[in-house]
């Protein structure tokens, strides 16, 4: 996306995700560095969780869907 000005509150929101991003990448790195999670575990899991969520329709947001989505695609790397 080109260089989109955000609101205030659009700001807030993806500081949040970077944030929240940034912290699951660290958790993840600890975890398999003492092999308490395997290599791709967590990206895995989450991906399997996404299934499920979106076969039981209006028990999580697309927004959810959304962010779990680039969770997924950042901790994959």
């Amino acid at each position: 996306m080109p260089n989109a000005k955000l609101t205030p509150e659009g700001e807030v929101i993806a500081a949040y995700g970077a944030a929240m991003v940034a912290a699951f990448q660290v958790l993840i790195n600890c975890l398999e560095e003492r092999d308490a999670l395997l290599p791709g575990q967590f990206p895995d899991a989450l991906a399997v969780y996404m299934e499920m969520v979106k076969s039981n329709k209006g028990s999580v947001s697309d927004l959810t869907l959304a962010v779990l989505h680039d969770l997924r695609a950042a901790t994959a790397e």
